[in-house]
């Protein structure tokens, strides 16, 4: 993916940043981005506890290995269930990979933010197009379009797999990812999440049986070329618009093709979210993984702060802004992460799921607060359960429901997270880390 794809897929992202700002500043909330007095630094400084930076950097690592660890597990199952599954295609086997894939998605979200850590890369990483961004991009680029993968509704013979100039190979694949537009997604989760739910969850165990086409796919574009209409006659043109109405209820009636090279693209899908996932819990492997390496020198690498800040990251861009602020001012919603599953509300508990993981995780920031504001420790684990609870209990299809279904639901979410991210910006300060204010755009 090129430099440029990077920066479109991040703005693209980022929509609703903006309607963040807003929302904030209805709701009271601007406290939260107030720049600290810099007179004050020096008396905070001197009454900023000791914290044990070295075992919080340390319980880190440690999440992010047993975390991205349980996902390349659920991704080894996931991969066995698809080699099941093209062996004997079946309704069955499909919800079991389906279900797998469900499970595999959300263990990585759970720790997907890690990328957002600063650090000096490997240089061959850097040289290969390997970094933890690219792998991350790799693994969770979104949104995308069903269309540039395969068959939709009405278009039967759409996307790189009824692409019959298209080799469907990982090599070919990876360079058609983020080809021309940052939607243009052709791996990682949620191209395999199209091809194995399809359009709307309607995908059939059929379009994977293995069989040839029922008719000649090179020959269609051929038998429609355009003719110069100037040189038609009234009739002719008559004649001219009859038969492309009749190519075109033709075209509806095609049934999906080329189900060999879907197979394919599958199965490659699948082992490619295997082989992205080892390299992340190989680096993150505590004895001799590189990031594991690097985050022991905090010198030169990502400190507390910085790794506060991105936690700060998760829940205020990441879970607020791109997902609950949407479901608050949007009419449709058409650039959620899982459209085709029906899980985006399962998305966001795992994530917000991932964070409490990483924040009360054994040595992690909950044990340090205890230690030194017990009660704001308290306060802020019954908000995430709060927020789990509300979220837990809110319709699956909220994303398809009314707006104004959606603002009953939501409104008290939101809240709930303006009341976590003020627990959390105070407890930075208790254990003596300053928070720089997020940006609110990326113009």
């Amino acid at each position: 993916m090129t430099p440029i794809t990077k920066i479109n897929w991040l703005r693209g992202s980022s929509t609703w940043l903006i309607l963040l700002l807003s929302t904030f500043i209805l709701s009271g909330c601007d406290k939260l981005f107030e720049k600290a007095d810099p007179k004050s630094d020096q008396v905070e400084q001197e009454k900023a506890p000791e914290v044990n930076e070295a075992n919080l950097l340390s319980a880190a690592n440690l999440f992010a290995y047993t975390q991205l660890s349980e996902a390349l597990s659920h991704a080894q199952t996931l991969d066995r269930v698809i080699a099941s599954f093209l062996h004997h295609p079946n309704p069955l086997s499909l919800k079991e990979c389906q279900d797998a894939w469900v499970k595999t998605y959300h263990a990585y979200l759970k720790a997907s933010h890690f990328y957002q850590v600063p650090r000096f890369e490997k240089p061959q990483f850097i040289e290969q197009n390997q970094t933890y961004e690219d792998v991350h991009l790799l693994l969770d680029m979104w949104p995308i379009e069903g269309g540039y993968i395969d068959y939709l509704p009405g278009y039967p013979l759409s996307g790189i797999i009824n692409d019959m100039t298209l080799k469907i190979s990982e090599s070919s694949l990876l360079e058609q990812h983020g080809f021309s537009e940052f939607s243009y997604a052709s791996v990682g989760f949620h191209p395999l999440e199209f091809l194995l739910f399809g359009e709307e969850g309607k995908r059939s165990a059929r379009d994977f049986i293995p069989k040839e086409n029922s008719i000649e796919v090179a020959s269609i574009d051929a038998d429609s070329q355009d003719q110069n209409g100037d040189d038609l006659s009234m009739d002719e043109k008559d004649a001219e618009l009859q038969a492309n109405a009749q190519d075109d209820q033709a075209v509806q009636q095609i049934k999906p093709q080329n189900h060999n090279r879907r197979r394919e693209y599958v199965r490659i899908l699948s082992a490619l979210l295997v082989s992205n996932l080892q390299k992340l819990v190989d680096r993150w492997e505590p004895a001799h993984g590189y990031y594991a390496k690097a985050w022991r020198h905090p010198e030169t690498n990502p400190s507390l702060t910085r790794l506060y800040q991105v936690t700060i990251n998760r829940l205020q861009t990441d879970i607020y802004a791109q997902h609950i602020s949407p479901l608050l001012v949007a009419e449709e919603l058409d650039e959620f992460r899982s459209p085709y599953s029906n899980t985006d509300m399962k998305n966001i508990v795992a994530m917000v799921e991932g964070v409490q993981a990483w924040w009360s995780y054994e040595n992690s920031v909950q044990t340090e607060l205890v230690i030194h504001q017990p009660e704001l420790a308290k306060d802020i684990e019954k908000q995430f359960k709060a927020i789990l609870a509300r979220l837990n209990k809110a319709p699956e299809n909220s994303v398809k429901a009314s707006l104004k279904k959606r603002e009953t639901t939501f409104k008290l979410v939101q809240a709930d997270f303006v009341k976590l991210l003020e627990m959390l910006y105070a407890s930075a300060e208790v254990i003596g880390v300053r928070l720089q204010p997020l940006p609110l755009s990326h113009e």
